[in-house]
C-alpha cells in the first residue's frame, strides 16, 4: 500500500491520487479480465475493479457509478475501443476519468489513434506486467486530474474576467467611452444603434467572453 506521500500526483497543484481507486474494466475475454485483475492486485495500489463484457454493460455501469479510471479493450465483439471511449466521453459522471486502452494489437497506429482520441495511456496485453499496469494507472489518473484542474482554473479565469467586464460596463466613464467608440464606428446607423445599446446586458458580456476565449493569449496569458 502506498503512503500518502508516495501516492501523491506528480503534477503541481493537482490533488493527490486517492488511496482507493475505483476502476472499470471493459473486456469481453474472461481469461484476459482474470489476468488483468490478478495484475492489478500486484500493483500495490488499492483498486476496486468492476468488470463488464460489452459497451452496453459499460454504459449501465458508468450511469450508476463514478470511476477514477476506466480500462477498455480495443477489440470487442460489438464496436471497438474508440466507440467505447465516445460513450464514456458523453457520460457526465465519468467523462473526466482516467482512460487506458488495452489491446492485443501493438500497432503504433492504434496507439496514436487512442491517444489522440482521448485516452491517457495505452497498454498491450502481450507486454503487460504489474509494474507497467501500475505506471499506466497512475499516469492516467494523474493526467485526468491535471486536465480537470486546468479546466477549473480556466473556468474561474473566465468568470473573473466576466465579472470585471460587467463591473467596468457599469462605470459611467467606461460607458461613455464605449458609447463614443461605438458611435464612431456606427455613424449613420440611426435607430439601429440606439436599439443595440439598449439591448446590451450581462448576456452580451458572456457572448463577448466566448469570442475572447478563442484568443488564448488574451485569456490565459
Amino acid at each position: 500500500m502506498l503512503s500518502a506521500e508516495e501516492n501523491r500526483s506528480c503534477f503541481p497543484g493537482v490533488p493527490p491520487i486517492p488511496h482507493d481507486i475505483r476502476a472499470l474494466l471493459l473486456d469481453d475475454s474472461n481469461f484476459d479480465r482474470a489476468r488483468i485483475r490478478r495484475l492489478s492486485q500486484k500493483t500495490e495500489l488499492s483498486i476496486h475493479l468492476d468488470e463488464v463484457e460489452s459497451i452496453e454493460a459499460m454504459d449501465a455501469a458508468v450511469a450508476k457509478q463514478n470511476y477514477d479510471l476506466i480500462l477498455i479493450d480495443y477489440r470487442l465483439p460489438v464496436g471497438d475501443g474508440m466507440q467505447a471511449l465516445n460513450h464514456v466521453l458523453s457520460n457526465e459522471r465519468n467523462k473526466d476519468a482516467g482512460k487506458i486502452m488495452i489491446t492485443g494489437d501493438g500497432a503504433r497506429q492504434t496507439a496514436v489513434q487512442a491517444m489522440r482520441g482521448g485516452y491517457h495511456d495505452f497498454l498491450t496485453k502481450e507486454e503487460m506486467d504489474a509494474e507497467g499496469l501500475r505506471d499506466a494507472m497512475l499516469n492516467a489518473v494523474g493526467m485526468a486530474r491535471q486536465q480537470q484542474q486546468l479546466m477549473l482554473q480556466a473556468s474561474q479565469h473566465r468568470e473573473f474576467l466576466r465579472q470585471g467586464l460587467v463591473a467596468a460596463l457599469q462605470d459611467s466613464d467606461v460607458q461613455s467611452s464605449v458609447v463614443s467608440l461605438v458611435r464612431r464606428n456606427m455613424a449613420g446607423a440611426g435607430d439601429r444603434f440606439n436599439e443595440l445599446i439598449s439591448r446590451f446586458d450581462a448576456a452580451d458580456v458572456d457572448a463577448l467572453l466566448a469570442g475572447l476565449d478563442d484568443e488564448d493569449d488574451f485569456v490565459f496569458h
